[in-house]
């Protein structure tokens, strides 16, 4: 291969030297023309580079904010299914576990049993021994002359211990001789013990105002279902 090396200089004795004998030597030759566009060189380009502003540069591989944003949304609905899950957990525990609040109503008939005598007054102490429970009524009874509610204080409603009292006027055939309910006492209890009551004979009379001897007894009603 040959080729031409042109030295430059100031001299008039400046001349190509070739490196390749037998071929032409190639000439400096002065090129006032762009290579590449084919412009001529030296004069100010004729388009100017469009401007392109720097995007926010979040630091970032391309796509990374929108996979985050996903696995962020991911993360809080699995944390949102995981706090419902536990809360219906713990509501199925609190519905399958009786608790100390539960209310329920009850009703407890006192009973007395005056044998072959008629009854026209009485007088009853009744309580409640054990368990959360509390007055909150009491009706009369069954036979005519007792179907008003017997008297017994006020204060007593929302407590644990009643005294009932009650009385008729009317004639020994209109009175009721044996066993008769002769009052009801309503109670709300709450918890899950089984509470147990109480009743005493305090006084007991005749048409006549003559004591009596009377056997008490109570008998809780079975809750409807």
């Amino acid at each position: 291969m040959r080729s031409a090396f042109q030295f430059s200089g100031n001299g008039p004795n400046t001349e190509a030297l070739s490196l390749a004998p037998g071929f032409s030597p190639v000439i400096k030759v002065r090129c006032n023309e762009n290579r590449f566009n084919g412009f001529p060189g030296g004069e100010p380009k004729p388009l100017k580079r469009l401007f392109s502003p720097a995007a926010n540069h979040t630091g970032l591989k391309p796509g990374a904010n929108e996979i985050t944003a996903l696995a962020r949304c991911s993360s809080v609905c699995r944390l949102l299914g995981l706090i419902v899950t536990l809360l219906l957990s713990s509501f199925t525990l609190l519905a399958q576990q009786p608790t100390t609040n539960d209310v329920r109503f009850r009703a407890v008939d006192i009973y007395v049993d005056s044998k072959d005598k008629p009854l026209a007054a009485y007088q009853l102490e009744f309580s409640v021994t054990n368990g959360n429970a509390k007055i909150v009524g009491i009706e009369g009874g069954e036979h005519p002359a007792f179907r008003e509610a017997p008297y017994y204080d006020p204060k007593a409603i929302q407590q644990e211990r009643v005294i009932i009292a009650a009385y008729s006027t009317e004639r020994a055939d209109n009175l009721p001789r044996g066993k008769t309910r002769v009052a009801t006492v309503h109670l709300q209890l709450r918890g899950t013990m089984m509470s147990q009551f109480t009743v005493n004979l305090q006084a007991a009379a005749n048409e006549v105002g003559a004591p009596l001897q009377l056997e008490v007894s109570l008998v809780e009603r079975t809750p409807p279902k």
